[in-house]
């Protein structure tokens, strides 16, 4: 008995993955509802990339009503994971103030959270862009908060 429930705690994080490979190869193809479905699943596990892709198609309206706010929900939950893709569109979003609240400090945070994430120096130095593009926009004031709660950030774990 014990040994099945190794085995079953062991494939676990196998079948997440599942879900998630399949919701890409469905979003590919254009099947965004079925895609949405397998996303959902991994992302009742927890996986940050799952989360993002739900939160990403509520953004764009794909398979589901379009909703910025429904999207922020996902994007911040994944974001707070240290997500480098949900923390640069909760930026995004922010920042736009369409059908979430408008923010350049918020906007200013997480663009600055999402170039320390980023996956390699390409999205590292368009990110770093987009904070000099936004900080053009802000007060001083305004960048000394974004930078503050930067520093007090923590991951979700």
């Amino acid at each position: 008995m014990i040994r099945l429930i190794l085995a079953a705690f062991l494939l676990l994080p196998t079948l997440v993955r599942a879900d998630y490979q399949e919701g890409v190869q469905l979003y590919a193809t254009g099947k965004y509802t079925s895609a949405m479905e397998q996303f959902q699943k991994a992302a009742a596990e927890n996986d940050p990339r799952a989360i993002y892709f739900v939160g990403f198609l509520h953004h764009n309206g794909y398979g589901v009503p379009k909703s910025d706010a429904e999207a922020m929900k996902w994007m911040r939950r994944s974001a707070d994971m240290n997500h480098y893709d949900s923390q640069y569109y909760m930026g995004i979003l922010s920042q736009s103030g369409k059908g979430v609240p408008h923010d350049l400090v918020a906007a200013h945070m997480w663009f600055s959270l999402a170039q320390k994430s980023a996956p390699n120096e390409r999205d590292a130095a368009y990110t770093r862009r987009e904070v000099r593009r936004l900080e053009k926009k802000m007060t001083p004031e305004q960048i000394g908060k974004s930078k503050q709660l930067v520093e007090q950030w923590k991951p979700a774990g």
